[in-house]
């Protein structure tokens, strides 16, 4: 699975930490295409995990892209 992908404008990057139990903690950074400004930062608490890392980046990617769509398309 892809770490980054366009959406609406925006450009994510879902990017999970592994952590040493072995599972993944999500993360994403959102910017605007159009000039790169960074938007969102978004770490997800530390109960967040999932076992594989595709899991973490699915999990990011939908929360993201809500993100976006409640927000319309970047300017």
């Amino acid at each position: 699975m892809s770490d980054a992908f366009s959406h609406r404008g925006y450009l994510a990057n879902c990017s999970p930490a592994r952590k040493p139990d072995g599972t993944y903690q999500p993360y994403v950074v959102i910017a605007r295409c159009s000039d790169g400004a960074l938007l969102v930062n978004q770490f997800f608490p530390p109960t967040v995990r999932f076992p594989t890392r595709d899991a973490a980046i699915e999990h990011a990617r939908q929360w993201a892209m809500d993100w976006i769509n409640r927000r319309g398309s970047a300017v």
